[in-house]
């Protein structure tokens, strides 16, 4: 940047400043210029009184009528030399109706003819005009001079009394101080005021330029209507003041504008436990919520202000992202996975089983091949053939049935109960998978890991208008460290197990309350029971 834009580099806050000033000057400025015409104005109708009064009093005295009769100066000279001063006149000239001087400021002018209008006052009118005379311009009265003083009597003289208007301006010189003071008081005022003026300005726009600030609000609104993550701002009381377009879709809000808004939180239609959130500002952090039919991943801070400081007085900011398709996403994966390892088992336990019969058939042990037959397929016939009825719940009944197989290679006793004809749950085949696939998955693990009897117990019924799937198991519970199992991340497996961490039962959670349903878990035995609302057919 150049020495000349580094000077030219103005803040808002000092542009705002220099504009105050400025007016300021301006205005002290004219209010100067008005009062000086105000009191010139002022001076010269002052002046205007002044001689008039003086003029009107002069033509009514009965001896100066006599003595301007007479032409005498040597007597009507001194009275006007006397008056002067004391009036604050610059001169009264006293004359014949013809215009000759009988009196004059300058004794020299005495005889000489009067330089001034006299038509009016000839014909028995006082008249006021500016003029200028042998003195200079001057404000002056001409008024007529009747005999004796009557005012019905004929004119014997004309009398002019004026005032120079270098004297109403010296008059008026006395006052500009004044004017300066009052000037100088409002200047100052006016500094004053851009001072804070920019200190304000400063609070809300820091040291950016006008320019600056234009691009960065141009910026804002790009980011702010282009953001794939929700973002609410909340002033100190709890209300929703700025919201984007992708928060507006995910919290059912109406459509963002540009500029603030002022939205109770709770009376808009949203999770009524997000909207408590958002209204008491608390910290939250990665926290999982749902909202309607969407799983959403929710931050909240404290705001900060342009340094980078907490400033919980104005407010708190949300961040939004939406985790449905990533929840389906995981389910699905999970599903499979869940399914592959119910495969792999149950090709590992049918593998053992064919070498079994092969070695029996080949010892011509019929009868007891027939047994291991009849026994492997006895306590699963009846799931068997649900399975191959077609009916809705096949495919848990298909997970399930892999399931037995796994829960005997790991040396657990698997007891399924599935209601005839089983609950219809509001669940697609790969929620369904995750769902059940998980709960009996982290059923067999702690089953395996705990003491003889090993064994988890399975139900599927149906209960006051709910589907209840319910899971048992001998293991030693949850581990009482964690504040909630299923919560992201909760996990008392190793760091490098298999399939990641934390996230299964986390994932059941989510699917269950996206469909309105509720988790219960309870202790001795280890119980984890799922309600969902049931599907009640067409």
């Amino acid at each position: 940047m150049g020495r000349k834009e580094r000077g030219m580099r103005l803040s808002v806050g000092g542009r705002l400043a220099l504009v105050s000033l400025g007016v300021v000057v301006l205005v002290a400025g004219v209010l100067a210029a008005l009062l000086s015409v105000q009191l010139s104005d002022s001076g010269q109708r002052e002046a205007e009184k002044v001689t008039r009064s003086v003029a009107e009093t002069f033509a009514h005295e009965a001896e100066i009528a006599t003595l301007v009769e007479e032409r005498d100066s040597d007597r009507l000279q001194p009275m006007v030399e006397q008056i002067l001063p004391d009036a604050d006149l610059s001169f009264v000239t006293i004359m014949t109706p013809d215009g000759i001087r009988l009196t004059h400021r300058n004794r020299s002018e005495i005889g000489e003819q009067y330089q001034g209008s006299r038509g009016e006052a000839l014909a028995g009118e006082t008249f006021t005009e500016v003029y200028v005379g042998t003195l200079g311009p001057s404000v002056r009265t001409i008024a007529p001079i009747r005999e004796g003083g009557d005012e019905d009597g004929p004119i014997v003289g004309l009398v002019s009394v004026g005032v120079t208007l270098g004297a109403v301006q010296q008059d008026l010189a006395a006052r500009v101080p004044l004017i300066v003071a009052a000037s100088a008081a409002i200047v100052g005022f006016g500094v004053l005021g851009a001072m804070l003026v920019r200190r304000s300005a400063r609070r809300v726009t820091g040291s950016y330029t006008p320019r600056e600030l234009s691009r960065l609000v141009e910026s804002y609104e790009t980011v702010l209507h282009s953001l794939r993550e929700g973002l609410v701002v909340t002033d100190r009381d709890g209300r929703i003041v700025l919201y984007n377009d992708e928060a507006a879709d995910l919290l059912g809000l109406p459509p963002a504008i540009t500029g603030q808004v002022s939205l109770d939180p709770r009376a808009a239609d949203m999770d009524a436990a997000l909207a408590d959130a958002i209204a008491s500002g608390r910290r939250m952090v990665e926290e999982t919520v749902v909202n309607g039919e969407r799983v959403l991943l929710v931050n909240q801070e404290e705001a900060r202000d342009l340094t980078g400081r907490r400033a919980p007085e104005r407010g708190h900011v949300m961040t939004l992202r939406d985790r449905s398709e990533l929840q389906a996403l995981l389910g699905e994966l999970e599903g499979v996975r869940t399914l592959s390892d119910t495969l792999r088992s149950q090709t590992h336990e049918h593998g053992n089983r064919l070498h079994a019969l092969l070695a029996l058939l080949e010892l011509g042990r019929v009868d007891e091949a027939r047994r291991l037959i009849v026994a492997s397929t006895e306590d699963r016939q009846e799931l068997a053939d649900r399975l191959v009825s077609d009916d809705d719940d096949a495919v848990i009944v298909a997970l399930l049935l892999g399931k037995l197989d796994e829960a005997a290679e790991r040396g657990v006793r698997l007891d399924l109960d599935v209601a005839e004809p089983a609950p219809r749950v509001p669940l697609a085949a790969p929620e369904a998978v995750t769902v059940v696939g998980n709960l009996v998955d982290n059923a067999l693990d702690a089953a395996a890991a705990g003491g003889e009897p090993r064994w988890v117990r399975v139900t599927l019924a149906e209960k006051e208008g709910d589907a209840v799937f319910e899971v048992a198991d001998s293991g030693e519970g949850f581990d009482p460290s964690l504040p909630d199992p299923f919560a992201y991340g909760a996990s008392t497996k190793p760091a490098h197990a298999p399939g990641g961490r934390g996230v299964g039962l986390a994932l059941v959670r989510d699917i269950v309350a996206a469909h309105g349903g509720t988790l219960q878990l309870a202790a001795e035995p280890t119980t984890v029971r799922v309600f969902l609302p049931v599907v009640v057919s067409a």
